[in-house]
Formats: C-alpha cells, sequence, structure tokens
C-alpha cells in the first residue's frame, strides 16, 4: 500500500495570512461554517443518550458484572466501576468507538457515501475528512462484517457461479516478462452464491475452482433440496451430491448462443457484474481486503433494503461488538507490509 498524506480537510489557502481580501474571507468562513456543520461535537448532539440507552451488564475489560454506575464524563457519557478488576470504563470502551475523537454522528453520512458506492477518497473528499480517517474507518466497518457471511443459508432457486478479479498490479506473475496466460494465480477466485434475496461472496483461492473448493465455499450457505441453477462445471457435482439439490444445470455452448435476457442464469450474472463494478470502485485496493470488501457488498445488496435500517444495523453493532482497532495499528501495519 502506497504511503497517503493524511492532511487535514478543515484549512483552507488563507489559515495563515493576515491581508486576506473580502471575497477570500467570506468563502473561508463559509467553509469553514460546512466544515463544522459535518463534524458536530459531541455535546451538540444527541449521541450522549444513544450511548447512555446502550445496556450494561459487565465489565467492558474482564467481563465480571460487579460493576457499578461511577459518574459521568465531562462530555456526559455515563462511566462505570468493575470491582473485580478495578477498573473504570464507558458503554463504548473495547468497541471500536473506543476513544473516538470523531463524532459518531458522522458515521450516519459516512455509511451512506459508503452504501451509495462511493469509493474511500470520494467519500472523504465529501464528509471532509482526510483520506487516512475515511481508510480508518473503512476498516472499521471490515471489522465489524467479519463474520457477516456466516448466518447466510440460500434457498429456493440458488444460483451459483464463479468470477475472477485480478491481483494487484505491482503482484503479477510474469514468465519471461509476458503475464501468465489463463486462470493463472494472478486471478482470485470468487464463488457466488444468489437466491433473489441474499448474497454471498467468497474468495475460494486462486485460479480455477475444484469439487473441494465449491463444496468448502457453498456447503454451509445452500440449504438442502433447494434447486441449483448453474453452468456445467465439473466442480459443482459434489456439491449438488452432498445436499441432494435439485440440479438445474447449463452447458457453456449453449449458454453462448442466448441473449442477455434469454440467458438462465442472468441473475448471478447480473450479480457478477456489479461485484466487478464495486471492486473497481475502489481501485488500487489492498488485496488483502478482498474479502472484507466482498462482505461489504453482500452486506450492502442483502436485506434490509434501506439504507438507513443498515447504517442502523451497523450502529447497533458497533456498539455492542467487543473490537476495537487503534490509528496507528493500522498505519503502522500497513506501512511494514508496504
Amino acid at each position: 500500500m502506497k504511503n497517503r498524506i493524511d492532511s487535514s480537510r478543515q484549512r483552507t489557502p488563507w489559515d495563515n495570512k493576515e491581508d486576506t481580501t473580502i471575497i477570500e474571507n467570506f468563502i473561508q468562513d463559509k467553509y469553514k461554517d460546512n466544515y463544522n456543520l459535518k463534524h458536530p461535537k459531541l455535546i451538540d448532539t444527541d449521541e450522549v443518550k444513544v450511548i447512555n440507552s446502550i445496556t450494561i451488564n459487565n465489565c467492558r475489560h474482564c467481563d465480571s458484572d460487579r460493576i457499578k454506575k461511577n459518574g459521568f464524563t465531562k462530555n456526559g457519557v455515563q462511566r462505570y466501576y468493575c470491582y473485580e478488576c478495578k477498573r473504570s470504563f464507558s458503554p463504548t470502551t473495547g468497541t471500536i468507538f473506543e476513544n473516538h475523537k470523531i463524532s459518531i454522528t458522522e458515521w450516519v453520512e459516512f455509511l451512506l457515501d459508503i452504501f451509495n458506492y462511493g469509493s474511500t477518497t470520494l467519500t472523504s473528499k465529501v464528509n471532509k475528512n482526510s483520506i487516512n480517517t475515511s481508510t480508518y474507518w473503512l476498516n472499521k466497518v471490515f471489522l465489524l462484517l467479519r463474520e457477516y457471511q456466516n448466518g447466510i443459508v440460500l434457498k429456493g432457486k440458488v444460483y451459483i457461479d464463479e468470477m475472477f478479479y485480478s491481483v494487484i498490479k505491482c503482484d503479477i506473475e510474469k514468465k519471461n516478462g509476458k503475464k501468465l496466460r489463463g486462470l493463472s494465480r494472478n486471478q482470485y477466485c470468487i464463488g457466488i452464491g444468489y437466491d433473489g434475496t441474499n448474497i454471498i461472496a467468497i474468495v475460494e483461492g486462486f485460479g480455477k475452482t475444484s469439487s473441494d473448493l465449491t463444496k468448502l465455499t457453498f456447503i454451509n450457505h445452500i440449504e438442502e433440496n433447494s434447486r441449483l441453477i448453474h453452468d456445467d462445471e465439473k466442480a459443482h457435482r459434489k456439491l449438488v451430491k452432498e445436499l441432494k439439490l435439485v440440479d438445474e444445470s447449463y452447458s457453456s455452448a449453449w449458454l453462448k448462443t442466448k441473449t442477455d435476457k434469454e440467458n438462465p442464469l442472468r441473475p448471478i450474472n447480473h450479480q457478477c457484474d456489479l461485484i466487478r463494478q464495486f471492486l473497481n470502485t475502489h481501485s488500487g485496493f489492498d488485496r488483502d481486503n478482498l474479502q472484507d470488501y466482498l462482505n461489504l457488498y453482500c452486506f450492502m445488496n442483502s436485506k434490509p433494503r434501506n439504507k438507513l435500517e443498515k447504517v442502523n444495523i451497523l450502529l447497533e453493532l458497533a456498539l455492542n461488538t467487543k473490537v476495537t482497532l487503534k490509528y496507528r495499528d493500522l498505519f503502522e501495519t500497513k506501512e511494514k507490509d508496504g
């Protein structure tokens, strides 16, 4: 990953200029008014009510239930004390919002932008955040959604297929100065499943799939006796047998004779196209995060459809899931890996 300069979008060209013109003052004032509107202080929002509404039954540090309320922070956030480990904590301790300096309120706009297929760069500009801040927030979302697909089970008419996505340019393997041909290690294989309501997308590995990889990818995500609609990929046969699926397969040669509207695999082909568009929106992303981006796509394109309901789900997760990510840990790790 290339190092990026973390510059604040709060700055203007006239911050340290004494002899500014009336027009420069006007632009500066309006810009900063808009910046402050997008970056409200915790005390100026209803965020404290949200944080204090979280039910706390156990210590955020040691999980003991021997706790008591212990006053408030300067911003009005309820504090607690644990008799077991002798430590204080708040409702956000141990969550991705621990020691947050930026209002949780900003997450609503950030998440809506991401759900509208905004790139990290575009989202940072719209919300007047530095690119590093938006990258940091996105990685927090990745943490929350890391196990999202685990509980998805497709049923009824289920479509499956594989799509391939290239490794990042600098990682392309070559032989005699030329890229390897075919489905080589330069291509990630992604297993896609869709039942018209929910979708799964799981990285299988590099190159062509196999019977064992197909089984491993889909075995826990398709209900037994469902109808499986797919191409005549031999690697799918083991899965059909294991789950007693009603097999509806079409030969690749026959499918090539059909228009897009006539193609019985159109629903899964459409999802593959959308996933590719989504990944390309974040072009140049670290391929180590490929599965994280796929988890995000599946969350965005499964029920509920309303984006505000999705924001609600993620904020509930964020405030009730014990997982943290420190800013310096994220970027120090990336610098070492890069």
